[in-house]
């Protein structure tokens, strides 16, 4: 491992250590149920780690390609069209921690809906 390959380990490590709770580019609303948040990526724009610990799903607003990698070194490249939508569900102890880099052509757009209640219903197996 050269001396490049140690210090952007220990950058993203610290990335990962620190990652905040912002999991959006702008907060557009928050109410008592739930913020909404928008992220725009140019072609080989990366949103820095940070963490979900709240239920929420996004919504691809726009055509493109993303890869993100996780808190545990996984990385995941996933492609979009209008109107894709992933919704997560967390027990109280987990969160996911991760980045976001638009490795398309496009622009890719999403909106972000955190829900401060839990989705999981109290006498599911997972709560």
């Amino acid at each position: 491992m050269s001396e490049l390959d140690i210090e952007v380990s220990k950058t993203l490590r610290e990335e990962i250590a620190n990652a905040n709770r912002r999991v959006g580019q702008t907060l557009v609303s928050e109410s008592d149920l739930v913020k909404i948040w928008h992220i725009n990526l140019a072609p080989g724009e990366r949103f820095g780690f940070h963490r979900h610990e709240l239920d929420y799903c996004w919504i691809a607003l726009t055509s493109g390609c993303s890869r993100s990698m996780y808190s545990d070194g996984n990385a995941v490249d996933t492609e979009y069209k209008p109107g894709d939508c992933r919704v997560f569900a967390f027990a109280d102890d987990e969160a996911i921690v991760h980045d976001l880099t638009n490795i398309g052509e496009t622009n890719l757009a999403f909106t972000t809906i955190e829900f401060k209640g839990s989705l999981i219903p109290e006498n599911s197996a997972l709560a």
